[in-house]
């Protein structure tokens, strides 16, 4: 007895087997490789495919339009024809008998309440597709939901198939085949990190978290960041240490969060410190602990970051602010895995993964004699690069708005509206992520209801950004005056300064006008 609604295969309106339909995909054809075959040579090869979704059935005619195009609702009872005679009906919900010998349908592990999304290429160039509640085809024919310039790939190549509980991808007899992590597959669940290879083009499986609502996860929409993403799902799992380079405040910790989150350590601590904000006497304790009575204050015994990280996630954050004795007993550590306390004669072992940040230049430094070389390259195994929030401006919207959420319960309901969140977007953010944030916290306290405008976000960015920026050069005004056609309401906006400040420059250099 199987539980659910099912599909019943009929000819000339009799029925001849049941199959569940359980949560995943089920495609109907007379293709060997389909879920529900139909040994007849009238039946197209790939006829039908039904996609369960949310209570409801919806179906696609493969035949007519491989590439998916627009789907119908199976209601309950109602029968589809498949050619040849035959046709697949919907049943209702109920215990229906079944031969034991159907196709057993592929089901995630929860893969489903991700929000994946598929990634090729690499930092600023990367390109990015969301993987959303429809099916995907994938191919070199034009019409593919996912077309790709690319000889090697067939014109309907593969199929990727959404359920409420994983993400399959199904190879449609494609001639060079379709590769997950180096192996050739007929269908195949997708999970964060896995590598995808589609004739010459490779395409990387990243999650894009819970839409940022929990207070770690990486907020992300700009396909330059998905790109650093897919670099953590695939870094996730080793034991190495990682080097997370970027600028202040682009959100490296969050970065590194994100790779003890996905590691096989994510249910060990994760200790952040950061190297360059403590004075010189307590960075050492801080990281290697003391025992009671080796210095003036020290009344008991403290576990140093090391201790507090075992079996987890160290993240030491501006690395290369450490003195040159530090980075010699931090080496030592990473040679032996071994810490010593101060005043301590022992040395314990301790289990860590080592996340290492900063935004300095630690080559140069090295050159320059002021970062110890092997240290260096102990820590340069595994390196992610955190793009600047300007190169990304994708991100902004999405990230604005899970400010304003994580505002809520202190400040209650605040909205952008599209005027101020245009200005956000025409902002260069010398500060990254963490300005925009206090930008929005400033913006959204000066608010005198729930509605954040353009004049509040002008305020707040007068309060907090540096005078440098807030004055665009001569060659910024140009280009946004060419880029706009010479509207100046459109450029002032663009260049976030009011329209009449823009008008008094442009006085004061005639050149740009005209």
């Amino acid at each position: 007895m199987g539980l659910g609604d099912t599909l019943c295969l009929c000819r000339a309106g009799r029925r001849i087997r049941v199959f569940p339909l359980g949560v995943a995909a089920v495609e109907v054809g007379s293709h060997p490789d389909c879920d529900i075959v139909i040994h007849a040579p009238e039946v197209p090869g790939r006829a039908l495919l039904f996609q369960p979704h949310g209570g409801t059935v919806y179906v696609y005619d493969l035949a007519k339009h491989p590439a998916l195009g627009e789907r119908a609702v199976v209601p309950i009872g109602e029968r589809v024809a498949v050619g040849a005679g035959y046709s697949v009906a919907r049943l209702k919900a109920k215990a229906v008998p079944y031969e034991s010998g159907g196709t057993e349908l592929l089901r995630g592990r929860g893969a489903g309440a991700r929000r994946l999304s598929l990634v090729g290429g690499h930092g600023l160039g990367a390109r990015a597709f969301h993987l959303g509640e429809k099916p995907v085809s994938v191919g070199g024919a034009t019409d593919n939901v996912i077309a790709l310039s690319d000889r090697a790939v067939s014109q309907y190549h593969c199929r990727i198939e959404p359920s409420s509980r994983g993400v399959s991808i199904r190879d449609l007899d494609s001639t060079n085949g379709t590769w997950v992590d180096g192996v050739r597959i007929r269908r195949h669940e997708l999970r964060p990190g896995a590598v995808v290879r589609i004739g010459r083009t490779v395409l990387r499986v990243v999650n894009r978290g819970n839409a940022g609502k929990a207070p770690s996860e990486v907020v992300i929409e700009s396909s330059a960041m998905l790109s650093v993403m897919a670099e953590v799902d695939r870094f996730a799992s080793l034991p190495w240490p990682v080097l997370i380079r970027g600028e202040t405040g682009v959100g490296k910790e969050h970065v590194a969060r994100a790779l003890h989150e996905r590691g096989r350590r994510q249910h060990g601590p994760f200790v952040p410190l950061n190297g360059g904000g403590l004075p010189r006497a307590l960075i050492e304790s801080e990281l290697f602990g003391h025992e009671r009575g080796a210095f003036t204050g020290a009344v008991q015994a403290h576990r140093g970051a090391f201790e507090q990280a075992h079996g987890g996630t160290l993240f030491l954050d501006e690395v290369a602010e450490l003195p040159p004795d530090l980075q010699t007993r931090l080496l030592r550590v990473l040679e032996t895995w071994q810490v010593r306390r101060v005043g301590s004669e022992g040395a314990r072992s301790v289990d860590v993964r080592l996340v290492c940040a900063t935004h300095r230049d630690l080559r140069a430094m090295v050159h320059e004699g002021r970062f110890r070389s092997d240290l260096y390259y102990r820590i340069h195994r595994l390196v992610l690069e955190v793009p600047p929030l300007r190169v990304r401006p994708d991100d902004i919207t999405r990230l604005a708005q899970h400010f304003l959420r994580q505002m809520q319960p202190e400040i209650g309901e605040r909205r952008i509206e599209p005027q101020a969140l245009e200005r956000l977007h025409g902002y260069l953010w010398p500060g990254n992520v963490r300005e925009l944030r206090n930008v929005l916290e400033l913006a959204a306290v000066d608010s005198d209801g729930a509605l954040i405008d353009l004049e509040a976000v002008d305020r707040s960015l007068r309060r907090v950004s540096e005078p440098s920026v807030l004055r665009p050069s001569a060659d910024s005004l140009r280009e946004a005056l060419e880029q706009y056609g010479g509207n100046m309401s459109a450029a002032a906006r663009a260049l976030g300064i009011p329209r009449s400040t823009l008008r008094d420059r442009l006085r004061g250099a005639p050149e740009l006008e005209g």
